[in-house]
């Protein structure tokens, strides 16, 4: 099913993951920010909707202009969208030591159950269950 939510100018994009909604607007744009935004928020009245601008979140990924930051909502230099971690300063740090920490903490599980004489067998179920997910 497609939305009827649509960004205002064409140079914008708005994508939406089940109950996410994301909003890329270039720094060149005929409709500022804030004007997109007040549009998100009369499509959700008008669907009967509540944003939680608690979870809402800014992330710049040029040199900011004060005159562009004009959202009340927080602006963060990580947000993590589907999954991954995107870093203000186009690095992927962040993203990479979150995976190896739970690669990490599965490598422990792992000893665990060797620790506790569970069979070879189980070792493999478990690894490609836990892994799998995490590296695909």
């Amino acid at each position: 099913m497609e939305s009827d939510l649509h960004p205002l100018s064409h140079a914008n994009i708005i994508f939406k993951y089940a109950d996410d909604t994301n909003l890329l607007v270039p720094e060149n744009t005929d409709v500022p920010l804030s004007d997109e935004f007040s549009h998100i928020q009369a499509w959700t009245v008008t669907n009967g909707l509540l944003i939680n601008l608690d979870k809402t979140k800014e992330l710049v990924l040029h040199r900011p202009h004060p005159s562009k930051l004009s959202l009340p909502q927080s602006l963060v230099q990580t947000a993590k969208l589907l999954g991954v971690i995107f870093q203000s300063s186009f690095s992927y740090a962040n993203h990479v030591d979150a995976i190896l920490k739970v690669c990490s903490q599965r490598i422990f599980l792992l000893e665990q159950l060797g620790d506790q004489g569970c069979h070879l067998t189980n070792h493999i179920q478990f690894f490609r269950l836990s892994y799998y997910a995490i590296l695909v």
